[in-house]
């Protein structure tokens, strides 16, 4: 499958943007392409386009905007994926399914009709359709709509509409439901083993382990046309966690991203998030008087199992594995040296060897003042 459209929707608060920026990064990393379609109505809100408050139009007319701007931005990244020479992933922030939870049913059948579409017609624009249950249906201490300014619902009718957005989408063929029955982490994990069934690829079971390897020939590395990416990064402790801020340059084409660690204080859970920052962004929250990490990563497969290797400005290496199969034996290619397993070794975590480079800038300035 050269490209694979899919459709992540749900209630407000479900994880739908945690799941879009971890599956831009996992599969960026192996080749993919992945495209973002953002959500229509968000963007038309915000614009101050909306079927409610102060200047509202009408509900229905709204819904023909957001239809009509969601088939505009999906026929863009299809144009986009069918003339790249990479598999494509689009990754849709809702579908255009959606906008029947926010009308009746005869007036999104119009809607649809006015556009020469059958619901059938319409489902079958998505390879694969994630519905995000809600938090606030059996999250709710979790439950929050901090990271979107353009929604208001409460608790309960986040979980009203939850619902109406599921039934609007149930009969499609391969429509997945991911509930909260699970952590968060594994709450997204699911979300993410979904898409590597869907492009038919063995999925990396989160049992990483990681080892410190000797030099190596890095021609040996580039037969398996690995995926490179230049990685600088920040870390900042915060009052309940750490922000990592990473700027990652791949092809030409430069992300940079926020990645938050938060200590919930609830059994032990540890949430992480990513978002998408502007290069203003990054840069404003960079500390002047400190050095980054600098690595050169290279992602690449080895006997159905997925390989990370960072090769670091000051020369360490380090070589992490994400297994497809817990119980199988690790398969490290020959021509990689490993001196020893440092999986629980803290010493080679990213905010010790951070803390490690600044620590020994800092004395070098003392030194030399």
């Amino acid at each position: 499958m050269k490209c694979l459209k899919v459709a992540l929707t749900g209630g407000p608060c479900g994880g739908k943007t945690t799941s879009i920026d971890t599956i831009v990064e996992e599969f960026s990393e192996k080749g993919y392409r992945v495209l973002i379609v953002p959500e229509a109505a968000t963007i038309l809100i915000n614009m101050g386009i909306k079927p409610f408050g102060d200047n509202k139009i009408d509900n229905v007319e709204f819904q023909r905007l957001v239809i009509d701007l969601q088939l505009k931005l999906e026929s863009y990244a299809e144009k986009i994926a069918n003339q790249s020479n990479k598999p494509t992933i689009i990754l849709c922030d809702r579908g255009i399914m959606d906008d029947k939870a926010y009308v009746t049913k005869e007036e999104f059948i119009m809607l649809l009709k006015e556009r020469d579409l059958t619901q059938f017609d319409v489902m079958n624009f998505y390879d694969l359709v994630i519905h995000l249950v809600t938090a606030a249906n059996g999250k709710e201490e979790f439950y929050t709509l901090d990271n979107n300014a353009a929604r208001s619902e409460t608790p309960a009718e986040a979980r009203e509409k939850d619902r109406k957005t599921l039934d609007a989408w149930l009969g499609h063929d391969n429509l997945k439901i991911i509930g909260n029955s699970t952590d968060f982490k594994t709450k997204i994990s699911n979300v993410v083993k979904e898409v590597y069934f869907m492009v038919n690829r063995p999925y990396p079971v989160q049992c990483q382990e990681k080892y410190l390897v000797d030099d190596i020939d890095i021609s040996n590395i580039d037969r398996f046309s690995p995926t490179k990416l230049n990685i600088e990064q920040y870390i900042k402790s915060s009052d309940n966690g750490e922000v990592m801020y990473r700027k990652t340059t791949c092809d030409g084409e430069t992300k940079y991203t926020e990645i938050t660690k938060i200590n919930t204080g609830i059994n032990n859970e540890r949430i992480k998030k990513r978002r998408n920052i502007s290069e203003n962004e990054y840069y404003s929250h960079i500390p002047t008087t400190e050095t980054p990490i600098r690595k050169v990563r290279y992602c690449f497969d080895y006997n159905e199992q997925n390989f990370r290797l960072d090769i670091f400005d000051d020369g360490l290496k380090l070589l992490e594995i994400e297994d497809t199969n817990k119980t199988r034996k690790r398969n490290i290619p020959d021509y990689l040296s490993v001196i020893e397993n440092v999986t629980t070794n803290e010493t080679y975590r990213n905010s010790s060897i951070y803390s490690k480079k600044n620590t020994k800038n800092k004395t070098k300035e003392k030194i030399a003042s």
